[in-house]
């Protein structure tokens, strides 16, 4: 038989339960609002995350722990329900907004997408187990973990020459692997090579190995033009190539830039109306302080839409 589909109503759906989300939780219930969370089986980059050193009041502390937190103290609010569930259908702007799950259907006068950059499809074999172990998706994150250590960046657009600069910046030894040929990467790469950082072109990684630790240790890379296969040992490997999770939402007509993210504006909201994104998913710097100012600035602006609607 199968699972008898609830109905939910509330002022605010949150869809996502990482900083950003939680914050927006947070921010909106101190303005009486009656608040449901929607959390979905993906875990939050930040529960992901091996250990964060730059978190106020925090010198080391793991990202699940931290995460932990987040959550603890927002089961201790009034007026918030966490339902689990992924979000598979939306219908946005039309007057109600509707969340449908698996298990249940949720009407809420205005939305906060929150659900991070979603799941990273993998495009290296080995990559997703040493996520956190040597493998890394932001250089200004990560980038202090590797002072003076052996670091590659793989991609190909202007981002990567501007974290390489970044890693050289902190102190790490910085190196690039592209598929590209040189000559046809963004015309800053004329900066990287005054750095005396290597480039590798037209090179493909294929694999990644790591040692008896779990941590990453070596690269496996093909030359494209020769097919030769060599191996590349180092400490960390920054990836460049991002498929964000946001189909969904597009689907819904959530309109997203040129790298699939959710386009905002200065309040958090997207073209339609009463529907707002915070953090990850909306781009810009990959930090958890982003993510929950993002997320505190959403749920400001979400309470301030729904007295609108009380006046109308």
């Amino acid at each position: 038989m199968s699972e008898i589909m609830k109905d939910y109503t509330c002022e605010i759906c949150i869809i996502g339960s990482g900083p950003a989300g939680l914050n927006a939780a947070l921010y909106s219930t101190r303005a009486n609002r009656d608040i449901i969370i929607l959390e979905g089986k993906v875990k939050s980059a930040l529960e992901k995350t091996k250990t964060i050193e730059n978190w106020l009041g925090e010198k080391n502390i793991k990202g699940e722990e931290l995460l932990n937190k987040f959550k603890d103290h927002i089961k201790n609010l009034n007026n918030v329900r966490i339902i689990k569930g992924d979000a598979i259908s939306l219908l946005l702007g039309m007057g109600k907004n509707m969340i449908s799950t698996r298990s249940a259907n949720i009407t809420a006068d205005a939305i906060i997408i929150a659900t991070g950059s979603g799941e990273r499809k993998e495009i290296i074999k080995g990559e997703a187990s040493l996520l956190g172990f040597g493998i890394s998706y932001c250089a200004l994150c990560d980038g202090p973990a590797y002072k003076e250590k052996v670091v590659y960046l793989y991609g190909e657009d202007e981002e990567l020459i501007e974290d390489a600069l970044i890693l050289y910046q902190m102190g790490c030894i910085v190196n690039i692997i592209t598929s590209e040929n040189v000559s046809e990467l963004p015309e800053k790469i004329e900066e990287i090579k005054k750095k005396s950082i290597k480039i590798l072109d037209n090179m493909e990684i294929i694999e990644l190995i790591p040692n008896s630790d779990g941590l990453l240790e070596k690269m496996k890379c093909k030359k494209i033009t020769s097919d030769q296969e060599e191996e590349i040992y180092l400490d960390a490997l920054f990836i460049f190539s991002h498929v964000p999770s946001t189909s969904i939402f597009k689907k819904a007509g959530v309109e997203l830039d040129n790298k699939g993210n959710i386009l905002v504006n200065q309040y958090q909201e997207t073209n339609i109306k009463g529907v707002y994104a915070a953090g990850d998913v909306s781009g810009g710097l990959f930090q958890v302080i982003f993510a929950a100012a993002e997320g505190a600035k959403a749920g400001i602006n979400v309470a301030k839409y729904c007295r609108l609607l009380e006046k109308k």
